[in-house]
């Protein structure tokens, strides 16, 4: 791929990793990387970053919270996790506090500052979604998001196959493992 030159000669984005025996993954990694260098942009008008902005939004959803859900919600390892939730009690976003039944338990719960922050962070996640698809027509909308679906189930039952059987690390074809 050639660089491209934009206005005065600046360079242009790149647009990612393009591996010709595997174009629709390269388009779906394309567009991910575009959409999260957009949200990370929108999301600094706010001082956060992915994915203290989830957190923020499972909070008001599900009130106060364990720890533990919130690693499961994100799917992250729990150490990142940890990390996030520490930098969001530092500005003031969350209360970490030790479960009252469970000492080693922490209760995850949004701050003053974390609250007022959501309808914020809606915003900017709307905004994100018509700058996204608003060049489509609501037809193609309602294609692609049945497509997604169907791309996002297939790949759950891939992910959670390699939950059971790491060492498998999806080397297998879902006709081999169904065979098994």
């Amino acid at each position: 791929m050639t660089t491209e030159t934009g206005p005065g000669g600046a360079r242009a984005p790149h647009v990612g990793i393009s591996v010709a025996e595997a174009p629709l993954s390269s388009l779906l990694l394309q567009s991910v990387r575009a959409h999260a260098t957009v949200a990370t942009a929108m999301l600094q008008r706010l001082d956060l970053v992915a994915p203290q902005e989830l957190v923020l939004l499972f909070l008001q959803e599900n009130g106060r919270s364990p720890q533990s859900e919130i690693v499961h919600f994100l799917g992250r390892d729990r150490s990142t996790v940890t990390n996030t939730l520490q930098a969001m009690e530092r500005a003031g976003l969350i209360t970490r506090t030790p479960s009252s039944t469970d000492k080693r338990t922490m209760i995850v719960a949004l701050s003053g500052k974390g609250r007022r922050l959501c309808p914020k962070v809606r915003e900017i996640w709307s905004e994100l979604e018509r700058l996204t698809f608003g060049g489509l027509t609501d037809q193609q909308r309602a294609d692609l998001a049945q497509t997604l679906a169907d791309v996002r189930r297939g790949m759950s039952d891939l992910t959670a196959h390699i939950r059971r059987d790491p060492a498998d690390r999806g080397a297998r074809t879902t006709q081999e493992r169904t065979a098994r």
